[in-house]
């Protein structure tokens, strides 16, 4: 009987409970600060969906590339691109990066619509 060989398990960083949530919301919060747009973030997911299916160490190397080349002009995503870069170990690892900016992208993007529709709301009352 052959058997499968095992599947391959994520680093650390994307094994983490708290890679999509607490994480997730200070590198948003992070992002906001340094007054990224939302347009920036949903480039870098398309950047990143390219990289799907390649090995880790080509993928690290062309986030570094992509970080310096394309989002130099915000210091903030640059680091944040290659701080992750860096944290790419496994083949594995690839996928949930690129789930994890995705993730970035969306959430950040419904928190400004709820952000823009509080401020058209009446101040202190019901309406």
């Amino acid at each position: 009987m052959a058997t499968l060989p095992p599947k391959a398990a994520p680093s650390p960083p994307f094994a983490n409970r708290e890679l999509n949530g607490e994480l997730l919301l200070e590198e948003i919060s992070e992002l906001r600060n340094a007054q990224v747009p939302q347009r920036q973030l949903n480039d870098c997911v398309g950047a990143l969906k390219d990289l799907m299916g390649t090995r880790a160490s080509e993928a690290s190397a062309h986030i570094k590339v992509l970080a310096t080349a394309r989002f130099a002009q915000h210091p903030a995503m640059a680091a944040l691109l290659v701080r992750w870069a860096s944290r790419l170990k496994t083949d594995v690892d690839v996928p949930l990066l690129f789930g994890h900016f995705e993730r970035l992208a969306r959430v950040s993007a419904a928190m400004s619509a709820l952000r823009r529709a509080s401020e058209r709301l009446p101040k202190g009352g019901r309406g």
